[in-house]
């Protein structure tokens, strides 16, 4: 028979290792609930949205409007100025401008003549009685002249065509910038 030798063993070293458990840390696990919560109703919300502003009464639903949102979302900096009268926007009104683009002047006759097209971009019909010209030298303001330009009724999207002869202009003028009121 074999030798078999027999060792003692130090206490403790033929048991396994015990360590405490981790602790379960559920923070990533509600995070993701959560978050998956928030998108599912928010897509229920948005996909039966009529129907749940049909259910709400009639002074809630201005409140869910994208409006009233914008407007309790204003700066900080702007919330804070002093309130001013302020008039709503006329919805109602003409909006005459010159086409700068169909707009030119052009020597005629040894005089300067300003021809172009006055648009109402507005929603009334309206009419023009001042052409006013801005003489420019650069970003410099030379001086300023009015004409009177009678144009009108113009319906809303309609187009008027003008010329003006224009007195001569200040000494060094580069650019002259026309206006209707």
């Amino acid at each position: 028979m074999p030798d078999v030798v027999i060792r003692p063993q130090s206490p403790g070293a033929g048991l396994p290792a015990l360590t405490r458990p981790r602790p379960k840390r559920h923070l990533g696990r509600w995070l993701t609930g959560t978050a998956v919560l928030v998108v599912v109703l928010g897509s229920a919300a948005f996909v039966w949205r009529d129907r749940i502003l049909e259910r709400l009464p009639p002074a809630f639903r201005p409140i869910l409007t994208l409006e009233a949102f914008r407007s309790q979302s204003v700066a900080p900096a702007r919330a804070a100025a002093p309130a001013k009268a302020i008039s709503p926007a006329p919805t109602n009104k003409a909006q005459l401008e010159i086409d700068l683009d169909t707009s030119k002047i052009e020597w005629i006759d040894g005089r300067y003549v300003v021809q172009g097209e006055v648009v109402n971009a507005g929603r009334a019909p309206g009419s023009t009685s001042r052409l006013r010209l801005i003489f420019r030298k650069n970003n410099d303001v030379l001086g300023e002249r009015a004409y009177p330009l009678v144009k009108g009724p113009i319906d809303p999207g309609a187009r008027l065509s003008f010329s003006q002869a224009l007195d001569e202009p200040p000494p060094g003028t580069t650019d002259i910038v026309p206006a209707v009121e």
